[in-house]
């Protein structure tokens, strides 16, 4: 027995209902990523057994997955500090960036 599940809220298909059906895509190049949804007009068993096609028991969860498919990704903020050392007559300024597994090599090696 076959059964088809939200891609969204993973709710089971009862044989009466209507749901929405598309087919899923993604090429990953060398410099890009591509993804394209397409939404069929109408459920037919054989495009519900595609292996590329997502099923939505509804606009909303259609258009949640869209959401999360077609987000752009959040961005990593590089944390920097600024240090004061010294008297203020002679201001050495230091900059401690996250990443400073390499220094710390580097200090042992010159220790």
């Amino acid at each position: 027995m076959i059964q088809f599940v939200c891609d969204s809220c993973a709710r089971t298909k009862a044989p009466n209902e209507l749901w929405i059906l598309g087919l899923a895509a993604e090429a990953v190049g060398v410099t890009a990523a591509r993804r394209e949804v397409t939404i069929l007009s109408g459920w037919t068993r054989d495009n519900a057994l595609h292996p590329l096609a997502i099923h939505f028991c509804s606009e909303e969860c259609k258009d949640d997955y869209m959401e999360k498919l077609f987000a752009e990704p959040e961005t990593e903020e590089l944390i920097e500090e600024t240090v004061v050392r010294g008297t203020p007559s002679r201001r050495r300024r230091q900059r401690i960036k996250q990443s400073s597994g390499r220094t710390a090599r580097r200090k042992k090696r010159a220790a």
